[in-house]
């Protein structure tokens, strides 16, 4: 599974960025989060899932301030990684997010449609903080 998108953010790079990389304000733009700490290098969350908690560990892979914050998943039943990539614009930062997963190929599409859908409203709710 692979979800992309780009967003205009109307704030610096810098800004986004250190919004976007503190664990602290995970659960504050990611539905289902309910913790996020950073410990030894790497971000520990708490989430809900399918009304399951779930706690995963997140490598930090790329972190080039303020362009690039990468992740992946180190223990998660969905391996997945996440990158993000940041480039001044016109209205202050353009933002592009690429998702990728292996989800299980019984529950692909199901999975793929409704992570996409709640990946893109994470990332207005992101906008919406930024901006307000």
């Amino acid at each position: 599974m692979r979800a992309e998108l780009r967003i205009e953010i109307a704030r610096s790079p810098e800004a986004v960025f250190a919004y976007l990389t503190d664990p602290a304000n995970l659960p504050a733009w990611q539905s289902g989060v309910r913790r996020a700490t950073m410990r030894d290098g790497r971000i520990e969350e708490t989430r809900t899932l399918l009304g399951r908690e779930l706690h995963t560990t997140l490598e930090i892979v790329e972190h080039e301030a303020p362009r690039v914050f990468a992740l992946r998943a180190l223990n998660s039943p969905v391996p997945f990684a996440v990158r993000h990539e940041l480039e001044p614009s016109e209205r202050g930062t353009r933002l592009t997010v690429v998702a990728e997963g292996e989800v299980p190929a019984f529950a692909a599409g199901l999975l793929a449609r409704r992570a996409e859908k709640q990946f893109r409203r994470d990332f207005e709710r992101l906008k919406r903080i930024l901006e307000g």
